[in-house]
């Protein structure tokens, strides 16, 4: 193995990323750091579950149907290779739109946990690692993915690039690699190695088709195979991030944010983030809670039309794939995008944080959607005015708490996800051994509870 690392004159980039990336999966958690893991992965593993009912896990596991092996698939019985099992749980973390949330866009990783916790769940039961090395996996990943959309300049946001796609083997590979070999070098080669493997347009956001679901899959997939190179001690490029052909001269056309690759930091990264309440875009989560309230204030009366104002900012703008579009919207992922449907779906009453809701089209909704006129706010609050039968109804204002729920109302909703589809007594026998991840001496303890 070492006689294939012939590498002289590491990158300074990619390198000073390592060397931050290693100490974390070197030393113990804090406490809160591993409670907030510990809260991200009940999260994403409580909607994956329940995603499991959704079309794009069934595409997905026929498609790597044939790639037996020994790793856990969400609610299954039937194991994979590690890296279709990474796949297959990455799309059904994903296909909900109910992820975890940075502040948008790059910052923060995007939503990490769809394509860090599948790569690290992968990595650890095949290195049969315990939970504490598991737990310090996926603190490096939400970090690696963090540090890496923090670097991003205008230049690759100018080219469109999506996010998950973007960042997400950056993510996946180091949460992987932090598992199999935590040494500085084989990070930094990961890292290396994961350069060459980011993609992912939003064009599919307009049609609604299924590439956005996939990108978490092909991340998470893509990040273990980076990982797995890397341990082996095959070399990639010492400057694959900062040399001249390298990822941000290629994907940016212009040097990346070097120094926040390795800025000092009083937190981790996965210590503060938020998760979505509602199965749908980011944008829309603040604009759903304001609607509800206004739904619950109004009873049974009627909404005729309705106009929404948000201010232009990346936490409830209008200019993501698909948001501000205008209806029809024929699939699931454009009425999880569209402002207009997941606010008429809200004002109706609909049960918007259920990603199984969104699956069929709604004809009431639809309807009243056709009559949401979109406009962006003059000031930085949300208002949503309701045309009644006689007379308007008004509500303004923000709700941006509602991306921070505490642990426990997090462990409620796992309970509540995983027991549609495990059953109660697995589910809690899963959140049990969520709970005391940091004791397992294997993990396989917590993924046999997760299978079908």
């Amino acid at each position: 193995m070492s006689a294939l690392v012939q590498e002289t004159g590491p990158s300074p980039a990619a390198a000073a990323l390592a060397d931050v990336l290693s100490g974390i999966a070197a030393a113990p958690l804090t406490e809160a750091a591993a409670a907030a893991t510990v809260m991200r992965l009940l999260h994403a593993l409580g909607v994956g579950l329940v995603s499991t009912r959704l079309a794009p896990y069934a595409v997905s596991m026929r498609s790597v149907a044939a790639e037996s092996g020994a790793s856990t698939v969400l609610a299954s019985s039937r194991p994979l290779s590690e890296g279709a099992a990474a796949f297959v749980n990455a799309v059904a973390l994903h296909s909900s739109l109910q992820e975890d949330c940075g502040p948008g866009g790059y910052r923060g990783g995007s939503h990490p946990g769809v394509y860090v916790i599948p790569a690290a769940l992968a990595a650890a039961e095949s290195a049969g690692a315990s939970g504490d090395r598991f737990l310090r996996g996926v603190a490096v990943g939400y970090e690696a993915a963090s540090r890496m959309g923090a670097s991003m300049p205008a230049g690759l946001v100018r080219r469109k690039f999506r996010p998950v796609g973007v960042v997400g083997p950056f993510g996946a590979a180091a949460a992987a690699a932090a598992i199999f070999d935590g040494r500085a070098s084989v990070l930094r080669r990961a890292i290396g190695f994961a350069a060459n493997l980011a993609a992912g347009t939003g064009q599919g956001f307009v049609p609604g088709t299924m590439e956005p679901y996939f990108h978490a899959g092909f991340a998470a997939r893509n990040g273990v195979l980076a990982a797995r190179l890397a341990a082996e001690g095959a070399p990639s490029a010492p400057e694959a991030l900062d040399g001249p052909h390298g990822f941000f001269a290629v994907y940016a056309g212009e040097p990346g944010l070097y120094e926040a690759l390795s800025a000092p930091a009083g937190q981790l990264a996965i210590e503060h983030l938020g998760s979505k309440k509602y199965a749908c875009c980011l944008q829309n989560q603040e604009t759903l809670e304001l609607a509800g309230e206004l739904r619950h204030r109004l009873g049974d009366t009627a909404v005729r039309r309705a106009v929404l104002e948000r201010p232009g900012t990346s936490a409830n703008g209008t200019a993501s794939p698909g948001v501000g579009s205008p209806p029809p919207y024929r699939t699931m992922l454009q009425r999880q995008m569209s402002a207009r449907y997941t606010a008429a779906a809200a004002l109706l009453g609909r049960d918007v944080g259920s990603p199984l809701y969104f699956q069929a089209d709604d004809p009431e909704v639809a309807r009243l959607a056709d009559e949401i006129e979109l406009r962006t706010a003059a000031g930085d609050e949300i208002v949503l005015t309701a045309e009644l039968g006689h007379g308007q109804a008004v509500i303004r204002g923000r709700r941006a708490d509602i991306l921070f729920p505490t642990l426990a109302e997090t462990a409620d909703h796992f309970l509540r996800r995983a027991g549609t589809v495990l059953g109660p007594a697995r589910a809690a026998l899963a959140r049990e051994r969520l709970g005391s991840l940091a004791s397992l001496a294997s993990v396989q303890e917590l993924t046999h509870a997760l299978r079908g």
